[in-house]
């Protein structure tokens, strides 16, 4: 059995650790934004949900996928944005 990393696999790993790191500062920014501003935040998140949701149920985002994808890619924003401003909250 090799310790060894397979080449492929590592160019993922990579991207998942600057991912992580990437949500980590961002996490930072939003819970300092609600400590200071509670209600901005909350209004631009409710901004961001209304914005995704009508730009991911027409066809000029995330041109490459298919409606049924692009309806999965939505949802999953918009999940992800509530779920983040309900994470903040508890945080706050």
């Amino acid at each position: 059995m090799s310790d060894a990393v397979d080449p492929e696999r590592a160019v993922m790993i990579r991207l998942r650790a600057r991912l992580a790191v990437v949500e980590r500062a961002a996490w930072f920014g939003m819970v300092h934004a609600m400590r200071i501003r509670p209600d901005e935040v909350e209004a631009y998140i409710a901004g961001e949900r209304e914005k995704c949701a009508a730009g991911f149920a027409g066809p000029k985002w995330a041109r490459d996928l298919t409606d049924s994808e692009r309806a999965m890619l939505g949802s999953e924003v918009d999940a992800g944005l509530a779920q983040l401003l309900q994470d903040a909250r508890d945080e706050v």
